[in-house]
Protein backbone atom coordinates (compact mmCIF):
# COMPACT_ATOMS: atom_id res chain seq x y z
CA UNK A 1 0.00 0.00 0.00
CA UNK A 2 1.19 3.42 -0.90
CA UNK A 3 0.01 6.67 -0.01
CA UNK A 4 1.48 10.30 -0.96
CA UNK A 5 1.60 12.90 1.20
CA UNK A 6 2.38 16.78 -0.33
CA UNK A 7 2.79 20.17 1.62
CA UNK A 8 1.84 22.99 -0.98
CA UNK A 9 2.41 27.17 0.13
CA UNK A 10 3.31 25.37 4.02
CA UNK A 11 6.31 26.96 5.84
CA UNK A 12 9.02 24.30 6.43
CA UNK A 13 9.11 25.60 9.77
CA UNK A 14 5.66 24.16 10.76
CA UNK A 15 5.39 21.13 12.71
CA UNK A 16 1.55 21.02 12.53
CA UNK A 17 1.31 21.23 8.75
CA UNK A 18 -2.14 19.34 6.72
CA UNK A 19 0.14 16.92 4.94
CA UNK A 20 1.98 15.82 7.87
CA UNK A 21 -1.05 15.51 10.09
CA UNK A 22 -3.03 13.43 7.62
CA UNK A 23 0.19 11.19 6.99
CA UNK A 24 0.76 10.50 10.90
CA UNK A 25 -2.57 9.32 10.91
CA UNK A 26 -2.66 6.99 7.87
CA UNK A 27 0.77 5.52 9.63
CA UNK A 28 -1.00 5.02 12.75
CA UNK A 29 -4.14 3.48 10.91
CA UNK A 30 -1.60 0.87 9.16
CA UNK A 31 1.51 0.80 11.69
CA UNK A 32 0.49 -3.00 12.12
CA UNK A 33 2.26 -3.39 8.20
CA UNK A 34 5.50 -1.50 9.74
CA UNK A 35 5.02 1.58 7.02
CA UNK A 36 7.89 3.10 5.24
CA UNK A 37 8.29 7.18 5.59
CA UNK A 38 10.42 7.90 2.22
CA UNK A 39 11.51 11.70 1.52
CA UNK A 40 13.80 12.85 -1.72
CA UNK A 41 15.52 15.31 0.80
CA UNK A 42 16.16 16.24 4.15
CA UNK A 43 14.92 19.35 3.47
CA UNK A 44 11.34 18.38 2.36
CA UNK A 45 10.03 16.92 6.01
CA UNK A 46 11.15 20.08 7.80
CA UNK A 47 13.39 23.30 7.85
CA UNK A 48 14.38 23.28 10.89
CA UNK A 49 16.36 21.18 13.64
CA UNK A 50 13.34 21.40 16.37
CA UNK A 51 10.89 20.89 13.68
CA UNK A 52 13.09 17.91 12.37
CA UNK A 53 13.15 15.84 15.41
CA UNK A 54 9.90 16.64 16.84
CA UNK A 55 8.54 14.77 13.21
CA UNK A 56 11.75 12.47 13.42
CA UNK A 57 10.35 11.44 17.07
CA UNK A 58 6.45 11.29 16.16
CA UNK A 59 7.08 9.26 12.93
CA UNK A 60 8.78 6.61 15.23
CA UNK A 61 6.37 6.80 17.87
CA UNK A 62 3.95 5.33 15.01
CA UNK A 63 5.83 2.61 14.42
CA UNK A 64 7.46 3.71 11.50
CA UNK A 65 10.85 4.25 9.78
CA UNK A 66 12.46 7.33 7.75
CA UNK A 67 14.64 6.92 4.90
CA UNK A 68 15.85 8.91 2.10
CA UNK A 69 17.85 8.14 -1.33
CA UNK A 70 20.29 10.84 -0.39
CA UNK A 71 21.13 10.30 3.56
CA UNK A 72 21.09 6.93 5.95
CA UNK A 73 19.11 7.61 9.25
CA UNK A 74 20.87 5.83 12.22
CA UNK A 75 20.72 5.93 15.75
CA UNK A 76 24.51 6.18 16.34
CA UNK A 77 26.29 9.67 17.52
CA UNK A 78 27.76 9.84 13.80
CA UNK A 79 24.59 9.53 12.09
CA UNK A 80 22.95 11.98 14.14
CA UNK A 81 25.83 14.61 13.76
CA UNK A 82 25.13 14.37 9.88
CA UNK A 83 21.65 14.57 10.34
CA UNK A 84 21.58 17.33 12.58
CA UNK A 85 24.34 19.60 10.04
CA UNK A 86 21.85 18.51 7.07
CA UNK A 87 18.83 19.94 9.18
CA UNK A 88 20.44 22.64 10.07
CA UNK A 89 21.49 24.15 6.77
CA UNK A 90 18.00 23.47 5.36
CA UNK A 91 16.73 25.74 8.41
CA UNK A 92 19.64 28.32 7.58
CA UNK A 93 18.57 28.43 3.97
CA UNK A 94 14.45 28.62 4.91
CA UNK A 95 15.35 31.34 6.99
CA UNK A 96 17.71 33.43 4.33
CA UNK A 97 14.69 33.04 1.57
CA UNK A 98 12.56 34.35 4.42
CA UNK A 99 15.12 37.40 4.84
CA UNK A 100 15.34 37.94 1.05
CA UNK A 101 11.59 37.84 0.54
CA UNK A 102 11.30 40.22 3.41
CA UNK A 103 14.05 42.69 1.63
CA UNK A 104 12.25 42.61 -1.15
CA UNK A 105 8.97 43.15 0.20
CA UNK A 106 10.55 46.18 2.13
CA UNK A 107 12.14 47.44 -0.79
CA UNK A 108 8.25 47.74 -3.03
CA UNK A 109 7.12 49.56 -0.18
CA UNK A 110 9.84 52.39 0.22
CA UNK A 111 9.04 52.77 -3.46
CA UNK A 112 5.46 52.97 -3.25
CA UNK A 113 4.23 49.73 -4.41
CA UNK A 114 1.99 47.60 -1.76
CA UNK A 115 3.28 44.21 -1.50
CA UNK A 116 0.79 41.93 1.19
CA UNK A 117 -2.30 40.23 0.14
CA UNK A 118 -4.43 42.77 -1.98
CA UNK A 119 -6.77 44.81 0.36
CA UNK A 120 -10.49 44.88 -0.84
CA UNK A 121 -11.29 47.45 -3.32
CA UNK A 122 -8.36 47.07 -5.39
CA UNK A 123 -6.91 43.99 -7.73
CA UNK A 124 -3.32 43.10 -9.12
CA UNK A 125 -2.99 44.13 -12.38
CA UNK A 126 0.58 43.94 -14.51
CA UNK A 127 0.44 47.84 -15.40
CA UNK A 128 2.81 49.53 -17.93
CA UNK A 129 5.35 51.48 -16.82
CA UNK A 130 5.08 50.07 -13.19
CA UNK A 131 7.43 47.12 -12.13
CA UNK A 132 5.82 43.91 -10.87
CA UNK A 133 1.55 43.95 -9.79
CA UNK A 134 0.61 46.75 -9.22
CA UNK A 135 -2.98 47.32 -7.43
CA UNK A 136 -5.35 49.24 -9.15
CA UNK A 137 -9.42 49.90 -8.57
CA UNK A 138 -11.33 46.83 -8.29
CA UNK A 139 -15.18 47.89 -9.31
CA UNK A 140 -18.02 48.07 -8.06
CA UNK A 141 -16.01 47.70 -4.86
CA UNK A 142 -13.71 50.50 -4.90
CA UNK A 143 -16.55 53.03 -5.87
CA UNK A 144 -18.43 51.74 -2.79
CA UNK A 145 -15.88 51.69 -0.34
CA UNK A 146 -14.82 55.35 -1.72
CA UNK A 147 -18.86 56.69 -0.70
CA UNK A 148 -18.52 54.92 2.64
CA UNK A 149 -15.59 56.48 3.93
CA UNK A 150 -16.54 59.86 2.29
CA UNK A 151 -19.99 59.67 4.02
CA UNK A 152 -18.30 58.79 7.46
CA UNK A 153 -15.68 61.60 7.11
CA UNK A 154 -18.60 63.92 6.18
CA UNK A 155 -20.99 62.66 8.91
CA UNK A 156 -23.48 61.08 6.66
CA UNK A 157 -22.53 58.16 7.94
CA UNK A 158 -23.08 59.39 11.89
CA UNK A 159 -21.30 56.44 13.35
CA UNK A 160 -19.69 52.80 12.53
CA UNK A 161 -22.50 50.89 12.64
CA UNK A 162 -24.06 53.30 9.57
CA UNK A 163 -21.29 52.53 7.36
CA UNK A 164 -21.81 48.83 8.29
CA UNK A 165 -25.57 48.85 7.29
CA UNK A 166 -24.51 50.71 3.96
CA UNK A 167 -22.18 48.06 2.92
CA UNK A 168 -24.04 45.28 4.20
CA UNK A 169 -26.65 45.13 1.53
CA UNK A 170 -23.64 44.30 -0.96
CA UNK A 171 -21.10 41.55 -0.95
CA UNK A 172 -18.37 42.98 -0.45
CA UNK A 173 -16.46 41.73 2.93
CA UNK A 174 -16.97 38.03 4.40
CA UNK A 175 -19.37 37.50 6.83
CA UNK A 176 -20.01 35.76 10.69
CA UNK A 177 -22.25 33.30 11.18
CA UNK A 178 -25.17 35.47 11.46
CA UNK A 179 -24.73 37.02 8.09
CA UNK A 180 -23.63 40.32 9.35
CA UNK A 181 -20.04 42.35 8.66
CA UNK A 182 -17.83 42.21 11.21
CA UNK A 183 -17.49 45.90 13.22
CA UNK A 184 -13.82 44.93 13.45
CA UNK A 185 -13.83 45.00 9.19
CA UNK A 186 -15.36 48.45 9.32
CA UNK A 187 -12.96 49.68 12.05
CA UNK A 188 -9.85 48.66 9.91
CA UNK A 189 -11.24 49.71 7.21
CA UNK A 190 -11.56 53.30 8.77
CA UNK A 191 -8.21 53.31 9.75
CA UNK A 192 -6.39 51.97 6.39
CA UNK A 193 -4.01 54.95 5.12
CA UNK A 194 -3.72 52.30 1.56
CA UNK A 195 -7.41 54.29 1.14
CA UNK A 196 -5.63 57.63 1.37
CA UNK A 197 -2.74 56.39 -1.31
CA UNK A 198 -0.28 56.11 1.39
CA UNK A 199 1.71 53.15 2.55
CA UNK A 200 3.29 52.35 5.96
CA UNK A 201 4.23 49.03 7.79
CA UNK A 202 6.02 49.86 11.30
CA UNK A 203 7.06 46.33 12.03
CA UNK A 204 9.51 46.75 9.29
CA UNK A 205 10.14 50.14 9.78
CA UNK A 206 8.75 51.62 6.99
CA UNK A 207 7.66 55.37 7.06
CA UNK A 208 4.68 57.09 5.95
CA UNK A 209 5.11 56.87 1.75
CA UNK A 210 3.51 57.72 -0.80
CA UNK A 211 1.82 55.10 -2.72
CA UNK A 212 2.10 54.44 -6.38
CA UNK A 213 -1.57 53.35 -6.79
CA UNK A 214 -5.29 55.49 -7.15
CA UNK A 215 -6.16 56.85 -3.74
CA UNK A 216 -9.78 56.13 -3.05
CA UNK A 217 -10.80 59.05 -0.66
CA UNK A 218 -7.79 62.51 -0.25
CA UNK A 219 -5.44 62.19 3.02
CA UNK A 220 -7.65 64.92 4.45
CA UNK A 221 -10.27 63.12 4.25
CA UNK A 222 -8.90 60.25 6.02
CA UNK A 223 -7.70 62.57 8.59
CA UNK A 224 -11.67 64.05 8.70
CA UNK A 225 -12.20 60.13 9.76
CA UNK A 226 -9.31 59.52 12.28
CA UNK A 227 -10.75 62.39 13.97
CA UNK A 228 -14.48 61.56 14.06
CA UNK A 229 -13.09 58.16 15.04
CA UNK A 230 -11.62 59.65 18.15
CA UNK A 231 -14.34 62.13 19.01
CA UNK A 232 -16.35 58.44 19.67
CA UNK A 233 -18.62 57.79 16.37
CA UNK A 234 -19.23 54.03 17.48
CA UNK A 235 -22.28 51.78 17.11
CA UNK A 236 -25.65 53.02 18.43
CA UNK A 237 -29.57 52.17 17.74
CA UNK A 238 -31.12 49.99 15.34
CA UNK A 239 -31.67 51.29 12.14
CA UNK A 240 -35.43 50.87 12.00
CA UNK A 241 -35.69 53.34 14.82
CA UNK A 242 -33.46 55.75 13.15
CA UNK A 243 -35.42 55.54 9.78
CA UNK A 244 -38.72 55.92 11.81
CA UNK A 245 -37.49 59.07 14.18
CA UNK A 246 -36.00 61.33 12.31
CA UNK A 247 -35.59 63.87 14.63
CA UNK A 248 -34.40 60.94 17.80
CA UNK A 249 -31.00 62.59 18.41
CA UNK A 250 -30.75 65.62 17.03
CA UNK A 251 -34.34 67.67 18.66
CA UNK A 252 -33.24 68.04 22.60
CA UNK A 253 -35.48 68.47 25.72
CA UNK A 254 -36.83 72.05 26.01
CA UNK A 255 -36.35 71.81 30.08
CA UNK A 256 -33.19 69.76 30.07
CA UNK A 257 -31.30 70.05 26.54
CA UNK A 258 -30.61 66.30 26.53
CA UNK A 259 -31.48 64.78 23.64
CA UNK A 260 -35.00 63.32 23.17
CA UNK A 261 -35.69 59.60 22.79
CA UNK A 262 -37.85 57.77 20.80
CA UNK A 263 -39.72 54.97 20.92
CA UNK A 264 -43.63 52.95 20.11
CA UNK A 265 -45.78 52.22 22.56
CA UNK A 266 -47.60 49.27 22.69
CA UNK A 267 -51.40 49.30 22.25
CA UNK A 268 -54.75 47.16 22.04
CA UNK A 269 -54.14 46.19 18.21
CA UNK A 270 -50.92 48.33 16.61
CA UNK A 271 -48.05 50.22 18.29
CA UNK A 272 -48.47 54.21 18.79
CA UNK A 273 -44.82 56.35 18.22
CA UNK A 274 -43.73 59.00 20.49
CA UNK A 275 -40.82 61.32 21.32
CA UNK A 276 -40.04 61.63 24.73
CA UNK A 277 -37.15 63.11 27.87
CA UNK A 278 -35.73 60.40 29.98
CA UNK A 279 -33.83 62.35 32.24
CA UNK A 280 -34.87 61.29 35.80
CA UNK A 281 -34.00 64.76 37.01
CA UNK A 282 -36.42 66.91 34.08
CA UNK A 283 -39.52 67.88 34.75
CA UNK A 284 -40.96 66.86 31.30
CA UNK A 285 -39.52 63.35 32.50
CA UNK A 286 -42.06 60.29 30.63
CA UNK A 287 -44.15 62.89 29.24
CA UNK A 288 -44.42 61.76 25.69
CA UNK A 289 -45.08 64.16 22.49
CA UNK A 290 -46.71 62.35 19.82
CA UNK A 291 -44.53 61.74 16.29
CA UNK A 292 -47.22 63.61 13.95
CA UNK A 293 -47.35 66.65 16.47
CA UNK A 294 -43.61 67.17 16.77
CA UNK A 295 -42.48 66.18 13.24
CA UNK A 296 -45.46 68.18 12.04
CA UNK A 297 -44.40 71.27 13.84
CA UNK A 298 -40.88 70.54 12.43
CA UNK A 299 -42.50 70.44 8.69
CA UNK A 300 -44.42 73.92 9.51
CA UNK A 301 -40.44 75.13 10.32
CA UNK A 302 -38.65 74.27 7.16
CA UNK A 303 -41.59 75.44 4.64
CA UNK A 304 -41.28 78.80 7.02
CA UNK A 305 -37.75 78.97 5.41
CA UNK A 306 -38.28 78.92 1.82
CA UNK A 307 -37.62 82.63 0.74
CA UNK A 308 -39.55 84.35 -1.59
CA UNK A 309 -38.66 83.66 -5.06
CA UNK A 310 -37.42 87.38 -5.84
CA UNK A 311 -35.00 87.25 -2.80
CA UNK A 312 -33.44 84.07 -4.79
CA UNK A 313 -31.49 86.47 -7.58
CA UNK A 314 -30.31 88.62 -5.12
CA UNK A 315 -29.20 85.91 -3.11
CA UNK A 316 -27.67 84.08 -5.98
CA UNK A 317 -25.68 87.79 -6.73
CA UNK A 318 -24.66 87.82 -3.17
CA UNK A 319 -22.91 84.16 -3.03
CA UNK A 320 -21.17 84.79 -6.83
CA UNK A 321 -19.55 88.04 -4.99
CA UNK A 322 -18.42 86.48 -1.60
CA UNK A 323 -17.06 83.49 -3.53
CA UNK A 324 -15.17 85.41 -6.12
CA UNK A 325 -14.09 87.28 -3.14
CA UNK A 326 -12.84 84.32 -1.68
CA UNK A 327 -10.91 82.67 -4.22
CA UNK A 328 -9.01 86.02 -4.76
CA UNK A 329 -7.42 85.28 -2.10
CA UNK A 330 -6.54 81.53 -2.83
CA UNK A 331 -3.10 81.91 -4.04
CA UNK A 332 -2.22 84.19 -1.51
CA UNK A 333 -2.72 80.91 0.82
CA UNK A 334 -0.96 78.34 -1.73
CA UNK A 335 2.09 80.36 -1.08
CA UNK A 336 0.95 80.70 3.21
CA UNK A 337 1.00 76.85 2.57
CA UNK A 338 4.18 76.97 0.60
CA UNK A 339 5.74 78.68 3.60
CA UNK A 340 4.37 76.22 6.33
CA UNK A 341 5.44 73.41 4.08
CA UNK A 342 8.68 74.52 4.51
CA UNK A 343 8.53 74.92 8.10
CA UNK A 344 7.45 71.59 8.94
CA UNK A 345 10.00 70.03 6.67
CA UNK A 346 12.67 72.03 9.29
CA UNK A 347 10.87 70.81 12.62
CA UNK A 348 11.03 67.16 10.90
CA UNK A 349 14.28 67.03 10.40
CA UNK A 350 15.27 69.19 13.92
CA UNK A 351 12.77 66.47 15.55
CA UNK A 352 14.94 63.62 13.90
CA UNK A 353 18.25 64.43 14.71
CA UNK A 354 17.14 64.68 18.98
CA UNK A 355 15.55 61.14 18.18
CA UNK A 356 19.07 60.26 16.84
CA UNK A 357 20.62 61.46 20.05
CA UNK A 358 18.53 60.34 22.47
CA UNK A 359 18.98 56.86 24.67
CA UNK A 360 15.80 57.80 26.92
CA UNK A 361 12.96 55.34 26.07
CA UNK A 362 10.56 57.62 26.88
CA UNK A 363 11.97 60.70 25.10
CA UNK A 364 12.28 58.28 22.20
CA UNK A 365 8.60 57.30 22.06
CA UNK A 366 7.25 61.14 22.39
CA UNK A 367 10.12 62.03 19.37
CA UNK A 368 8.42 59.19 17.50
CA UNK A 369 4.88 60.50 18.09
CA UNK A 370 5.82 63.57 17.14
CA UNK A 371 7.20 62.49 13.88
CA UNK A 372 3.93 60.41 13.19
CA UNK A 373 2.21 64.15 13.65
CA UNK A 374 4.22 66.20 11.32
CA UNK A 375 4.56 63.96 8.64
CA UNK A 376 0.88 63.77 8.33
CA UNK A 377 0.98 67.61 8.25
CA UNK A 378 3.40 67.40 6.16
CA UNK A 379 1.19 64.99 3.52
CA UNK A 380 -1.76 67.13 3.92
CA UNK A 381 -0.43 70.22 2.89
CA UNK A 382 1.33 68.14 0.16
CA UNK A 383 -1.55 66.82 -1.55
CA UNK A 384 -3.51 70.50 -0.85
CA UNK A 385 -0.68 72.15 -3.05
CA UNK A 386 -0.81 69.44 -5.39
CA UNK A 387 -4.60 70.05 -6.19
CA UNK A 388 -5.58 73.05 -8.60
CA UNK A 389 -8.65 72.64 -9.36
CA UNK A 390 -11.67 74.69 -11.72
CA UNK A 391 -12.35 77.32 -9.38
CA UNK A 392 -14.82 78.46 -12.18
CA UNK A 393 -15.64 75.13 -13.29
CA UNK A 394 -16.61 73.77 -9.96
CA UNK A 395 -18.34 76.70 -8.97
CA UNK A 396 -20.95 76.10 -11.62
CA UNK A 397 -20.91 72.95 -11.17
CA UNK A 398 -22.54 73.37 -7.56
CA UNK A 399 -24.28 76.19 -7.40
CA UNK A 400 -27.11 75.33 -9.13
CA UNK A 401 -27.63 72.47 -6.78
CA UNK A 402 -26.85 74.69 -3.73
CA UNK A 403 -29.48 77.30 -5.00
CA UNK A 404 -32.04 74.92 -5.31
CA UNK A 405 -32.00 73.89 -1.59
CA UNK A 406 -31.53 76.97 -0.19
CA UNK A 407 -34.72 77.79 -2.24
CA UNK A 408 -36.83 74.88 -0.92
CA UNK A 409 -34.84 73.00 1.78
CA UNK A 410 -38.42 70.85 2.45
CA UNK A 411 -38.01 68.59 -0.83
CA UNK A 412 -35.43 66.89 1.50
CA UNK A 413 -37.11 66.47 4.61
CA UNK A 414 -40.58 64.93 2.27
CA UNK A 415 -37.77 62.32 0.32
CA UNK A 416 -38.35 58.32 1.26
CA UNK A 417 -34.56 58.31 1.67
CA UNK A 418 -34.00 58.74 5.40
CA UNK A 419 -30.23 59.74 4.51
CA UNK A 420 -31.80 62.61 3.07
CA UNK A 421 -33.77 63.76 5.85
CA UNK A 422 -30.12 63.62 8.15
CA UNK A 423 -28.46 65.66 5.20
CA UNK A 424 -31.34 68.62 5.35
CA UNK A 425 -30.80 68.32 9.35
CA UNK A 426 -26.90 69.07 8.86
CA UNK A 427 -27.25 71.93 6.13
CA UNK A 428 -29.76 73.82 8.05
CA UNK A 429 -29.65 73.51 12.08
CA UNK A 430 -26.23 74.55 13.45
CA UNK A 431 -27.14 73.23 16.43
CA UNK A 432 -29.64 70.84 18.36
CA UNK A 433 -32.94 72.15 18.02
CA UNK A 434 -34.96 72.57 21.82
CA UNK A 435 -38.61 71.18 22.26
CA UNK A 436 -40.87 72.01 24.64
CA UNK A 437 -44.16 70.65 24.94
CA UNK A 438 -47.17 72.15 24.61
CA UNK A 439 -44.69 75.21 23.03
CA UNK A 440 -43.09 73.97 19.85
CA UNK A 441 -39.89 74.49 18.96
CA UNK A 442 -37.51 77.56 20.27
CA UNK A 443 -35.40 79.55 18.15
CA UNK A 444 -33.31 77.92 16.00
CA UNK A 445 -29.81 78.40 15.21
CA UNK A 446 -29.41 78.09 11.58
CA UNK A 447 -26.08 77.74 9.47
CA UNK A 448 -24.76 80.39 7.58
CA UNK A 449 -26.85 80.52 4.23
CA UNK A 450 -30.15 80.39 6.19
CA UNK A 451 -28.98 83.00 8.59
CA UNK A 452 -28.08 85.48 6.20
CA UNK A 453 -31.42 84.85 3.87
CA UNK A 454 -33.27 85.17 7.73
CA UNK A 455 -31.84 88.80 8.16
CA UNK A 456 -31.92 89.86 4.32
CA UNK A 457 -35.82 89.01 4.11
CA UNK A 458 -36.77 89.53 7.93
CA UNK A 459 -38.11 93.19 9.26
CA UNK A 460 -38.80 96.38 7.72
CA UNK A 461 -36.05 97.84 5.58
CA UNK A 462 -35.68 101.40 4.23
CA UNK A 463 -33.45 103.62 1.96
CA UNK A 464 -31.37 105.91 4.28
CA UNK A 465 -32.09 109.82 4.00
CA UNK A 466 -28.63 111.43 2.93
CA UNK A 467 -27.70 113.96 5.78
CA UNK A 468 -27.91 117.86 5.08
CA UNK A 469 -24.68 119.57 4.71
Amino acid sequence: MVEVFRDEGVSGGIVDRPAIKAMLAWLRKNRNQEPVVLIDDISRIARGIEAHWKLRTAIGSVGAKLESPSIEFGDDSDSQLVENMLASVSQHQRQKNAEQVENRMKARLLNGYYPFWVPTGYRYERVKGHSGKFIVRNEPEASLLQEALEGFASGRFQTQADVKRFLEPHPIFSRDKKGEIHPQRIANLLTNKIYAGYLEYKPWNVPLTKGKHEALIPWETFQRIQARLNEGAVIRSRPDIESDFPLKGFVTCGCCDRPLTAYYAKGRNKHYPYYECFNKECDERRKSIRKDVIEGEFETLIQSMRPHASLMSTVSAMFRTIWNARMSGFEAKRIEQKRALKGIAAKISNVTDRLIETTSTSAIKAYEAKLEQLEAERVMISENLAQKPDLKQDFDAGFRTAMNFLANPWKLWISDNPEHRKTLIKLVFAAPLPYRRNQGFRTAKTTSPFKVLADISGGEKEMAERKSA
